[in-house]
């Protein structure tokens, strides 16, 4: 009888080793925006009655979002720049709020360097987080990649902005700067990072049609952060095993996007956007950056300096002739 039972508890701990562990499962949360562009302030878009965007709702929802959850916060790019409430201080304004939201990348964006590589260099200094630039050769301030881990889970995230940047901006901002083609260089950064980490990440600033094209000649890649287009993507699209997503424009969204990973491989890609309004909860600290260079703007820009006697025409100024293109030159 002894026997039996010893033969019987043998068996069932052999079938209990050959039972497969559970798999480890985690959740990594990444919040996500791009083309900002300065714009702090809630505003009424061409054609809307409605007020869009504020930085202190969007910092409030932020914050929401990452509690109690491993969370990244990344900026695709074109976030110093646009808004007068960047320009008036070269961007130091955007910095300043960005350390203050614990932002944890941003790649360069082409208007990043619209005030100059200097003032680039000096805004980089400025940042308490990485920036990061893979492609651009002759900005030691920028990295190629870093390495995250959240939830056990390696994360590499690799930035990336769009090769037009020496047309897109004035040629003597980029005097000694070099823009390598975007693919080959996350090909080549993608096969260092295969043993580093779990999931690699690309935070990009080409456009949306670029970032497709990248997932589908790069393997590898399990995430692409994307700017430069101002693409409403309401959804994650899904390339050659990687989720692509961006966010609009402004502050007027805030990408969610939630990645399930099991055994260090992704095998869920959850993402939204939340649309940013000026109502609800706000967050006081960035309330406060955002109140204290509008009363700088305000002190410049309230000055009159004449009254034009029509409507000056700034929303086609970038397709057509205009009253106020004219006016400016």
């Amino acid at each position: 009888m002894k026997r039996h039972r010893l033969i019987i508890a043998s068996l069932i701990l052999l079938l209990c080793m050959l039972q497969p562990a559970s798999a480890e499962r985690s959740v990594v949360r990444i919040l996500h925006v791009n083309d900002f562009h300065g714009f702090a302030e809630p505003y009424k878009p061409f054609g809307s009655d409605e007020l869009l965007g504020g930085v202190a709702s969007l910092a409030a929802e932020v914050e929401r979002l990452r509690a109690g959850q491993p969370t990244l916060l990344l900026a695709a790019g074109d976030m110093i720049q646009g808004n007068n409430w960047a320009n008036l201080s070269l961007g130091a304004s955007v910095i300043e709020l960005m350390n203050a939201m614990r932002f944890d990348a941003m790649a360069l964006g082409n208007h990043e360097f619209d005030f100059g590589s200097e003032v680039l260099k000096k805004r980089i200094a400025r940042a308490v987080f990485p920036v990061l630039g893979a492609n651009v050769e002759g900005l030691y301030s920028v990295a190629p990649y870093i390495i995250r881990e959240l939830g056990g889970v390696r994360i590499a995230i690799i930035g990336v902005v769009t090769e037009d940047v020496p047309v897109s901006t004035h040629p003597r901002n980029v005097i000694g700067l070099k823009f390598n083609p975007v693919a080959d260089v996350v090909r080549k950064q993608v096969d260092l990072l295969k043993g580093e980490a779990d999931l690699i990440i690309v935070l990009s600033h080409i456009g949306h049609a670029a970032d497709r094209d990248l997932a589908q000649s790069v393997p590898g890649l399990a995430v692409i952060i994307g700017g430069h287009s101002h693409t409403k993507l309401t959804g994650p699209v899904l390339i050659n095993g990687a989720a692509i997503v961006q966010a609009w424009e402004h502050g007027k969204a805030l990408g969610l996007l939630d990645l399930t990973i099991e055994d260090g491989r992704l095998i869920k890609a959850e993402g939204r956007l939340l649309d940013i309004r000026p109502t609800g909860a706000t967050d006081r600290t960035a309330a406060a950056i955002v109140e204290k260079y509008r009363l700088q703007v305000d002190a410049v820009m309230d000055e009159t300096i004449g009254e034009a006697l029509v409507d000056l025409d700034g929303e086609h100024v970038r397709q057509q002739e205009t009253n106020l293109g004219d006016l400016i030159a």
